[in-house]
């Protein structure tokens, strides 16, 4: 165990349990608990568990009423920055629900009372690109909207989705697609998007951090971590991530990314980009994006931070391999080059038709110029395989 967050946690706990105890964990290198232990992924079921660690990002991974009922009925031993534990039976001397507004289990409650703590009509929806600044973006958008749920996984979403009028902003980690149904004229779509060969890097970089803890990576991100960069770019799954924005944008959630060209997606994904309801942004502009948001829609932001990104000495863990290796990635996905390309422009333009009104008259006048997209550059997709997401 290399992060001392999860080390605080069976520290903890570890004292409490015996060898009839079953633990429910997410998935993790935690050392051997006393008892049984079942490691979950996205998903979470109770049955025969007598303690819960509950990793906070993952709250979807349980239906809301179950952990209302866990929050009721069960005793409260343990809350960190990212773990709460639950025990179905009185173990430790002290329950600590008597603390609930406190910061650790602050996130808990409310979520909780979410339904009320709204503060608009409207949604908004924020979609999580990897490696786009979306950490540091959600954390702003959080501070301003305490109303908030976050699903990590499609398959927490489909298995947990919100009601109608429960959240004032939802954070996504997949294709917005799954969400499109339910929502109304006036919600609005967020994200953030980067070019992608940056993006890439810094997701393959992200995977070989020494302080990961590979017992959580799936399968692609084990490939990304222990491959050499080249042979992994030619593999399906470096195929995917070198698409991988384009992939979210531009196919409906649940939908192979071989099913469409990359023509095909393209031509959805810039679609989607010119709804109404859409606002995309270049990640290295994070701050203008988030002044220009918070004026479209109205609320006040937090402060952007930066968070979960490299340090600077690290950024590149082997110059020579990531340096041959950029033009492979420009071969894979030109289309998603465009994709990011579009959007640049179209941010611009968006900000240019939203400047303040304290303004100049000149730079009024120069900056009420109509919104002209950059023209679509890619093959026109067969008839009938173009449809909007």
């Amino acid at each position: 165990m290399k992060d001392r967050l999860w080390q605080a946690v069976y520290y903890a706990i570890q004292p409490l349990l015996n060898d009839r105890d079953v633990v429910l964990a997410p998935r993790g290198d935690w050392p051997e608990f006393p008892g049984t232990t079942i490691l979950y992924d996205d998903l979470i079921d109770l049955q025969g568990c007598t303690v819960l660690v509950l990793h906070k990002g993952l709250l979807t991974s349980l239906r809301k009423a179950e952990i209302r009922g866990v929050a009721a009925q069960w005793q409260w031993i343990f809350a960190n920055e990212v773990f709460l534990v639950f025990s179905r039976v009185h173990r430790a001397a002290k329950n600590l629900r008597c603390n609930a507004n406190s910061a650790h289990w602050r996130p808990l409650v409310r979520y909780l009372a979410s339904a009320r703590l709204r503060r608009r009509h409207s949604k908004i929806v924020y979609v999580h690109v990897p490696k786009t600044g979306g950490t540091s973006m959600w954390a702003s958008l959080t501070k301003a909207f305490p109303s908030h749920v976050y699903y990590p996984t499609l398959r927490a979403y489909l298995n947990n989705p919100p009601e109608p009028d429960e959240y004032d902003l939802i954070g996504l980690h997949f294709s917005p697609s799954a969400l499109l149904p339910s929502l109304r004229r006036e919600d609005w779509i967020l994200a953030m998007v980067r070019n992608p060969a940056e993006r890439l890097l810094s997701a393959v970089m992200h995977a070989r951090r020494e302080t990961e803890d590979v017992m959580t990576f799936t399968p692609a991100a084990r490939a990304m971590r222990e491959m050499e960069f080249a042979r992994y770019l030619v593999t399906d799954f470096g195929r995917v991530e070198a698409r991988l924005q384009l992939i979210m944008f531009g196919t409906a959630h649940g939908q192979s990314a071989d099913a469409l060209s990359d023509s095909e997606m393209l031509c959805r994904a810039l679609t989607f980009a010119q709804r109404d309801n859409v606002i995309l942004a270049p990640s290295e502009r994070s701050a203008e994006f988030i002044e220009l948001i918070a004026r479209r829609i109205g609320f006040r932001p937090g402060p952007l931070r930066r968070l979960n990104a490299h340090e600077p000495g690290n950024a590149v863990a082997v110059p020579d391999e990531t340096r041959n290796a950029v033009g492979l990635i420009d071969v894979i996905n030109p289309r998603e080059q465009e994709f990011y390309d579009f959007v640049c422009q179209s941010f611009d333009c968006l900000r240019a038709a939203h400047r303040p009104r304290w303004l100049s008259p000149r730079r009024r006048e120069n900056s009420a110029q109509p919104f002209l997209p950059r023209p679509i550059t890619a093959q026109a997709a067969p008839a009938g395989q173009t449809g909007s997401l």
